[in-house]
């Protein structure tokens, strides 16, 4: 059924609910059905609304070329225009172009580990950036089949070396002895020329003796071996691989004195300075001043400073030599170094009146904070790594003859050092793992 049209306008259709399509009548029953009730017509609608004439369009849902407007079931709307039936074509159009451009741009992107697979920002040249991609674990290392590092020493509290005459004619020999123990002396070195001098690195693994004018080379374990010949004295550097030798020879009427640096493994010797001087007379003291002079290094010393230089002393040579072992050069000054404790702060005098030496502790401003006295003559004082006690040789005539004992003192006031030999013949002590801090 079609709507009226007047004057050529279209028209809204007239609803037309009430009618129904005529359909094949049913098959008559055998008996007469009552009568089904009229159906109230419906109210007069009134007039159709009017609306604006359009140009004929062009269905897209009939094929068949109709315009396809159908007023049950589009009601009293108005016909829509070609171009407005095809807004919803062209909008999905675009979500479809759309979609696809997201699922290309998801594959070209996107690498097999999934989002973790983009690309990072390149990074700048100063300052790289890590690639998302994982770092692989870096492998375990293998233990180190070289030497490992051996453990530092371990000395007992009165763990020391020093000088010894098994008798009064014997020779001199070297031994070690932790005094705080029973155990027996361990002997060094004992041979038949004797021990003149000696020295002990300050890590306490190493030693030097000097036999018969030669230095020769001590570690436990190895077998002694001549590291420079001749020489007078020695002293270890604070690194305990590096010796400064002193060797003095007569050069018609003067002394050359020539300071060697050697290096404690392999015995290399090379000669930083030469030093001349007059050669001088030596008057001999009395045998107890002798003693004490031989056990604080004899005719020829050498020191290392807490600044680096080596300092020559030798008897009759008209000064003392400050030497810097970088370059050889010296100066001459006027007096030896002086002894003070592992931390600087405390230093020893010595004073003698007769036969009585006072032992007195200073602190850094010259102050006396503890002494003793003793009978006898002190010499070879040496400081413990606490910086709480000193060791130190005292010198004393016995039934006529010199005898030399090994003492140790706490440094309390008043309270008389402890003998730590008294055999009469034991001197030159010198505490392990300890440098000593010679000053100027």
């Amino acid at each position: 059924m079609s709507g009226t049209f007047d004057d050529e306008r279209p028209r809204w259709p007239e609803r037309d609910f009430d009618r129904v399509r005529e359909i094949d009548p049913p098959a008559t029953p055998d008996h007469d059905p009552e009568p089904e009730p009229e159906p109230d017509p419906d109210p007069d609608p009134g007039p159709s609304p009017d609306t604006e004439a359009s140009a004929p369009t062009t269905s897209f849902g009939d094929p068949s070329g109709s315009d396809g407007w159908d007023s049950k079931r589009d009601g009293d709307r108005r016909r829509p225009t070609t171009a407005e039936q095809a807004v919803p074509w062209l909008i999905g159009s675009v979500l479809a172009l759309s979609g696809i451009v997201v699922v290309l741009l998801a594959l070209i992107f996107i690498g097999p580990q999934g989002v973790a697979g983009l690309p990072t920002p390149s990074p700048s040249p100063s300052a790289p950036a890590p690639t998302a991609t994982p770092s692989p674990v870096p492998p375990t290392p293998s233990p180190t089949l070289g030497p490992t590092a051996s453990p530092p020493p371990v000395f007992g509290p009165l763990d020391m070396t020093y000088l010894q005459r098994a008798t009064v004619s014997s020779p001199i020999r070297l031994l070690r002895h932790d005094f705080s123990t029973t155990a027996v002396p361990t002997v060094i070195v004992d041979d038949k020329g004797g021990v003149t001098h000696y020295a002990w690195s300050p890590d306490g693994t190493r030693g030097v003796a000097i036999v018969a004018g030669r230095a020769v080379a001590l570690v436990a374990g190895q077998p002694a071996r001549t590291l420079t010949d001749p020489v007078d004295a020695v002293i270890f550097e604070a690194d305990s691989t590096t010796l400064y030798g002193l060797r003095i020879t007569r050069n018609g009427a003067n002394d050359r004195a020539e300071l060697l640096k050697i290096d404690f493994t392999t015995g290399a010797t090379q000669v930083l300075t030469t030093i001349g001087y007059p050669h001088p007379t030596i008057i001999p003291d009395p045998a107890l001043k002798e003693a004490q002079f031989a056990d604080d290094g004899g005719t020829s010393r050498l020191y290392t400073t807490v600044d680096g230089y080596v300092v020559a002393w030798i008897l009759g040579a008209p000064a003392t030599y400050q030497i810097d072992p970088a370059n050889g050069s010296y100066t001459q000054v006027d007096h030896r170094p002086d002894l003070w404790s592992p931390d600087q702060r405390w230093r020893i005098t010595l004073a003698v009146t007769s036969s009585v030496t006072t032992i007195t502790l200073l602190d850094s401003s010259g102050a006396s904070k503890a002494q003793v006295k003793v009978t006898g003559l002190v010499s070879h004082v040496r400081w413990a790594a606490t910086d709480n006690e000193i060791v130190f040789t005292l010198g004393r005539i016995i039934g006529g003859g010199v005898h030399q004992d090994l003492y140790v003192w706490d440094l309390v006031n008043g309270k008389a050092p402890a003998a730590l030999t008294t055999n009469g013949a034991s001197f030159g002590a010198e505490w392990l793992g300890v440098l000593q801090a010679w000053q100027m």
